[in-house]
């Protein structure tokens, strides 16, 4: 499988994620605003949960960039609008695709995750608000745990990735130096997205021990969750 086709298929994958949650919407009125409740809902649980550990390493940055920038904001439409002529072009900007594409499945399959949490809570009570005890009961009814920690997997593999772009003073540069061409082949939102996420690393102190031990926190708190009926 060439490198250009696995960029490829991760782009139709995220397309077709994202269909799926505007056809939910049709079929279960009210799926899009649980939908944005989930992701609201951990996105501010998992910058609280991290707080501290980011404090200790400058990593304030990278926590919003995670938790609020990429997992929150990302506009992938650019991308996900031409799979084909983006993977066959991507080249001309990067030479090596791999960040990208686990960034983009990595989306895709919190997207998919989000969405499973989603129609749990739809099926508990369509209209109650969302609770610790609600959430954790809904995180539980939708399961996957192989996924979810395939998600930690590809989670830890881009931060490894873009810090080691960042920690490489010419590899860093040679990105910097694509912004021009990102744009005339309309990929501007797509390299800002990235271009943050190396600024934030690069002021992040012991990257690798803070990504660490923030994946084995997560993984611990998947354990608990999904192994024991009683926590929450």
């Amino acid at each position: 499988m060439s490198e250009s086709s696995t960029l490829e298929q991760a782009l139709c994958a995220l397309r077709d994620q994202r269909l799926a949650a505007t056809s939910t919407e049709t079929e279960q009125p009210g799926f899009t605003s649980r939908l944005e409740a989930v992701r609201h809902w951990q996105s501010r649980h998992v910058a609280a949960r991290h707080r501290a550990l980011a404090d200790r390493h400058d990593g304030e940055a990278l926590l919003r960039f995670l938790t609020q920038t990429f997992y929150l904001d990302a506009d992938w439409s650019e991308l996900t609008a031409r799979p084909n002529r983006v993977a066959n072009r991507i080249g001309r900007i990067i030479d090596d695709d791999r960040p990208l594409v686990a960034a983009v499945e990595l989306q895709a399959i919190a997207d998919r995750l989000d969405m499973a949490v989603a129609r749990a809570l739809l099926a508990q009570s369509p209209d109650a608000p969302l609770t610790p005890h609600r959430y954790v009961r809904a995180f539980r009814a939708a399961g996957q745990r192989e996924q979810r920690e395939y998600q930690l997997s590809l989670l830890n593999e881009l931060i490894d990735l873009l810090g080691g772009y960042a920690d490489n003073r010419a590899a860093y540069w040679a990105f910097r130096m694509s912004s021009a061409p990102a744009r005339a082949l309309g990929m501007g939102r797509t390299y800002a997205l990235l271009a943050d996420g190396f600024a934030a690393m690069r002021t992040t102190r012991e990257l690798d021990r803070v990504a660490g031990e923030a994946i084995a926190v997560q993984r611990t708190l998947l354990d608990r969750l999904l192994s024991n009926p009683a926590t929450g």
